[in-house]
């Protein structure tokens, strides 16, 4: 019988133990589609930028993805 317990705990913790990185990995992809900006190709505005893809209010042309510099916690880039 007790045989029969451990073996159920075990395999709960086990089963347990899969879930959360399931959560970290939907997180991580999570997190790289809010780092996506998209801005005018003409740049009617300026610098203005966008976080979902669309079109621009002024020329009406499709909004183009930018890349985004990776910047450390001083707020400089990487070289």
């Amino acid at each position: 019988m007790k045989k029969l317990i451990y073996a159920s705990m075990f395999l709960f913790c086990v089963a347990c133990s899969g879930n959360n990185q399931k959560t970290e990995t939907q997180e991580t992809a999570t997190e790289h589609v809010a780092e996506k900006q998209y801005a005018c190709p003409m740049k009617c505005e300026g610098e203005k930028t966008y976080t979902e893809a669309g079109t621009c209010p002024v020329c009406k042309m499709e909004l183009t993805e930018i890349a985004m510099a990776d910047t450390d916690s001083s707020g400089h880039a990487h070289e």
